[in-house]
């Protein structure tokens, strides 16, 4: 999976209009179900983002982001130096032994939705 914009998501024709596609999408994040970065309510229609889904299993090129079912969510997952608690997740989601880069899961931030907590990198944390 690469990049897409809100433009390649309307092409499915699937939603009718803008407004119905991104009301859909921060839905869906709320929920957990996807992720993304950005502000959606903000982004201009061609500009390309990442988007996560949490059954898309190992075919996403990026590596910046994965969920963990909420009901397996502790607050003290947040503290670095608990790569041995949140291995099994990145592994399961990226169908991989390993990050590529060894220092990952330092500083991730994340964001609760209500099925799944999503765990990334970079930007600020959603959950005080």
């Amino acid at each position: 999976m690469k990049s897409i914009t809100i433009m390649d998501m309307l092409v499915t024709k699937s939603f009718s209009n803008i407004l119905k596609l991104k009301c859909e999408l921060i839905k869906q994040k709320n929920m957990g179900m996807i992720f993304y970065k950005e502000d959606i309510s903000k982004l201009p229609i061609d500009h390309p983002f990442e988007f996560y889904f949490y059954l898309t299993k190992g075919t996403i090129l990026y590596q910046n982001a994965f969920p963990i079912p909420a009901n397996h969510y502790k607050p003290w997952m947040r503290k670095n130096n608990n790569i041995q608690h949140l291995l099994p997740y990145f592994q399961s989601y990226y169908e991989t032994e390993s990050p590529f880069d060894s220092l990952y899961f330092e500083n991730l931030s994340l964001f609760k939705g209500r099925k799944f907590v999503w765990f990334y990198k970079g930007g600020i944390s959603d959950v005080s």
